[in-house]
């Protein structure tokens, strides 16, 4: 059996995402080793950032004491320095100017950027002009050390630029589109697929609707070949076991009438209960013809109490004739589940029959469970360890059975109960005999 895996668009939406997160990686990759290994480049990203701060918050030629572009000077006296120097060289306004060589003051070039490596660290300087002025004002920039981490700003910033604003969107963007794609493209197989699993032997479904590739097409015809001439082979199966055993019933029953004629005596009834054991491997052989068709609708409903009860008295009879007795428990409210009623009467009559031929002296069980549940039990020598799920194998018998079985009842309950969505367990009570159990689906709401 092949074992299920993702669904195949959810297979391929995955891989479409992997492929974009690892392309949006490389490029973020690429782009930091780029940026990064431009330490100047950064510094002049730092410095334009820092002079475009102080150009917004300028009032005339000074920076009002409260303006917010003072925080990184006024919180980091020996890292960050500044001063306004006007056309004539006086210093206008500034913060923590020792940091700030007199050489610096004295540079009119309108932009500049320098950098010393020290042994303390890297020390910049840097100059610039307002632009929009008539004053010639410009500002002297010191950076001795970065606390604020201005250039790691920088670097996130050109990250922002060349990676999360223009590849980012585009990747969630050709994700999306691609999924939306993909599903629509694989719909058809999505119906193929479900088509697939519905297939049933004794049922036809029609193919699929609409267009689908010429590969999924292929598949399909192929398969409806395949399933085809499988339901003519069940069909006939099917067919000849029934046209056999309805044959046997003709004999069965004139043997019968000439055994009745006959007087008492050991071999009379020897030759009766052979007769009876061929009756009901005739029946069993009728049952197995028709286990598989007797499915159920997914809107059927049945109370399980009317089957238990008319079976339980059709079967009373020939219980009390064994020396054994019927006990049918039922609760008051409705038992309703999804089933067809001559399955779940054909499966219960096999397994109360099969008690009473093989449990032994005592009492039978027939109890139907509030749990949608149906259970046959005897008080006989129960099961031999590990056959719970072999005594469903046709022909399959214990050791030490009775005469007069064929191993098919079981079996029968077996294909029934799967037929119409049910299931069956078999188990030994702790205190002995076997009990089994049919199980069936819930009714549609």
């Amino acid at each position: 059996m092949i074992r299920p895996h993702r669904p195949l668009a959810q297979v391929l939406i995955r891989r479409l995402t992997l492929i974009a997160a690892v392309i949006v990686a490389l490029n973020l990759v690429v782009v930091s080793l780029y940026y990064g290994s431009d330490r100047p480049a950064l510094e002049a990203e730092v410095v334009a950032a820092v002079t475009e701060r102080l150009s917004a918050a300028l009032e005339g030629n000074t920076l009002p004491a409260a303006a917010s572009a003072r925080a990184i000077f006024a919180d980091h006296p020996t890292a960050y320095a500044f001063a306004l120097v006007d056309r004539t060289g006086v210093v206008v306004d500034a913060m923590n100017r020792h940091l700030i060589p007199p050489s610096a003051i004295d540079i009119f070039a309108d932009d500049w950027v320098t950098a010393v490596d020290l042994p303390t660290g890297r020390l910049v300087y840097a100059g610039h002009e307002f632009r929009n002025r008539t004053d010639g004002l410009r500002v002297v920039f010191v950076m001795a050390a970065d606390p604020e981490n201005l250039v790691r700003r920088a670097l996130l910033s050109e990250l922002r630029q060349h990676v999360w604003g223009p590849i980012l969107p585009m990747a969630i963007l050709l994700i999306a589109a691609s999924a939306i794609l993909i599903r629509r493209e694989l719909a058809p197989v999505a119906r193929a697929a479900a088509w697939a699993r519905s297939l049933r032997p004794d049922s036809l479904t029609p193919p699929p609707a609409g267009p689908v590739p010429s590969e999924v097409a292929d598949l399909i015809d192929g398969t409806q070949r395949a399933l085809d001439q499988l339901a003519l082979a069940l069909a006939a199966e099917t067919r000849r076991a029934a046209e056999a055993a309805h044959a046997l019933r003709t004999p069965v029953a004139v043997l019968t009438a000439r055994l009745d004629a006959l007087p008492p005596g050991e071999t009379t009834e020897k030759l009766r209960a052979d007769l009876a054991a061929l009756s009901r491997t005739v029946q069993q052989v009728l049952a197995a013809s028709r286990a598989d068709v007797l499915t159920a609708p997914a809107d059927a409903a049945l109370d399980l109490r009317d089957p238990a009860k008319t079976v339980t008295a059709a079967l009373a009879g020939i219980a009390y004739s064994k020396g054994i007795e019927l006990a049918l428990s039922i609760p008051d409210e409705p038992v309703t589940v999804r089933a067809n009623r001559e399955a779940v009467e054909l499966a219960l009559s096999n397994l109360i029959e099969n008690a009473v031929l093989h449990g032994g002296p005592g009492e039978v069980e027939i109890t139907v469970g509030p749990d949608r549940s149906l259970s046959v039990r005897d008080h006989g020598p129960g099961l031999p360890p590990g056959a719970n799920t072999r005594v469903f194998q046709p022909f399959w018998r214990a050791p030490g059975a009775v005469a007069g079985g064929t191993g098919l009842g079981l079996a029968i309950v077996d294909r029934l109960q799967h037929a119409q969505g049910g299931t069956v367990t078999a188990k030994t009570p702790e205190d002995g005999g076997c009990e089994v159990i049919l199980s069936f689906a819930p009714t549609k709401t």
